[in-house]
């Protein structure tokens, strides 16, 4: 059984992975989902997400 925190952690890796880490600007995730930059890295901390392992 998947949780919400884990489906929430799948959305956000899968959206880093498209967006190749970047959170902010036109081209980040942040966008993407359309959400608060800093709500975005507020979940990710919370989920012990980090964008840098995303990014190339």
């Amino acid at each position: 059984m998947t949780t919400l925190a884990d489906a929430e952690r799948q959305h956000i890796i899968q959206a880093l992975v498209k967006c190749r880490g970047m959170v902010g600007g036109q081209r980040g995730i942040a966008k993407l989902l359309g959400m608060p930059r800093t709500t975005l890295q507020y979940r990710m901390k919370k989920l012990g997400i980090n964008p840098g392992d995303f990014t190339g």
